[in-house]
């Protein structure tokens, strides 16, 4: 009986408490899951995918890529989340009390993004009026094997890289982290009151990798980018009316106004039915032509489709479809 008893309790201390499951470790991002948003970032005027209100659609309309590179904004930090659009990965560590008890879980910041502390000691939140930061307040439990998070009192920012969609320091996320053995799957619901019309939904993969290289907290250090605008005073931005990337989608894809410009109606499986009768593909693809099959010059690409990757040949060097490697290979005698 007293062997049993044993038994028991040590089958009890390896199994972890509330079904947690261990998240420590480095993290790699899978890209070629929509890689375009991840590497190289999305276009100007390339707003599908987000149910922006009029307010939020007029002011990503005023963005313009140079902005950035003003000295008093390049090192502005990120949204919490924006780990979702980029191309790096992230460390994730546990915060213990006396006695073993995680009291907070955290992921690694660096030069664009604050380190996230997910409080796990059920601490209340704080005011409305209290300060907001870089990183938020953000507050987890245990929901199964997912650990839900969420996150509030963030700071005005952008929530895509690259082309301005804006997000208000009343931005809240509900986010899951959930893993599958290597796999951790970051599911990020975003709530903004005045700059999106309903939730905006991102899902995506990383990859548990130990030797990954995360980069660390290195030093954001500014400098004249554009010394024009030095000691100017001005803001660069478009007038309203005047972005001459409006339209880019339209042009470039033949998309129709409300999918190009983040209007929520194409978010729905019910927009194809629609689309399909108006939609006609162009006749060829100038950029990002490839498929991340087709980008690492593997077997399986789209037959006959000359890769072009809008210059990311020099990071991933492949890249001619099948059909020209067999002309350009030498006759078989």
């Amino acid at each position: 009986m007293k062997t049993l008893f044993l038994f028991i309790g040590a089958l009890a201390m390896s199994v972890p408490a509330f079904a947690q499951i261990e998240l420590t470790g480095s993290y790699a991002p899978i890209l070629y899951e929509d890689y375009i948003e991840r590497g190289p970032g999305s276009d100007l005027g390339d707003y599908t995918g987000m149910p922006l209100t009029d307010e939020g659609r007029a002011k990503a309309l005023l963005y313009t890529s140079n902005l950035p590179s003003t000295i008093e904004r390049q090192c502005l930090a990120q949204a919490p989340w924006v780990l979702q659009y980029r191309p790096l990965g992230m460390r994730i560590w546990s915060e213990v009390d006396n006695d073993g008890k995680v009291i907070a879980w955290k992921i690694e910041g660096d030069y664009l993004r604050d380190t996230l502390t997910i409080w796990m000691d059920g601490r209340p939140e704080p005011s409305p009026n209290a300060l907001s930061t870089a990183a938020g307040f953000s507050t987890g439990k245990w929901d199964g094997d997912t650990l839900t998070v969420h996150t509030t009192h963030v700071k005005t920012t952008w929530i895509r890289r690259g082309n301005g969609i804006p997000a208000s320091d009343q931005t809240s996320y509900w986010v899951h982290l959930t893993r599958h053995d290597d796999l951790l799957t970051v599911v990020t619901i975003q709530e903004d009151p005045f700059y999106l019309s309903e939730p905006h939904v991102v899902s995506r993969v990383f990859k548990f990798e130990p030797r990954a290289n995360q980069g660390g907290r290195t030093i954001c250090n500014t400098a004249n980018e554009i010394p024009r605008l030095e000691d100017s005073g001005i803001v660069p931005h478009y007038l309203p009316g005047q972005n001459p990337e409006a339209d880019f989608m339209t042009r470039t894809y033949n998309l129709p106004k409300e999918a190009a410009l983040g209007y929520a109606e194409s978010l729905y499986p019910e927009y194809r039915h629609k689309l399909k009768s108006i939609y006609t593909p162009p006749a060829s693809c100038g950029r990002y032509c490839c498929g991340w099959i087709e980008r690492q010059g593997l077997p399986g690409a789209a037959p006959g489709l000359s890769c072009n990757d809008g210059g990311l040949g020099a990071l991933n060097p492949v890249v001619r479809s099948k059909s020209e490697e067999e002309k350009a290979a030498p006759a078989k005698k």
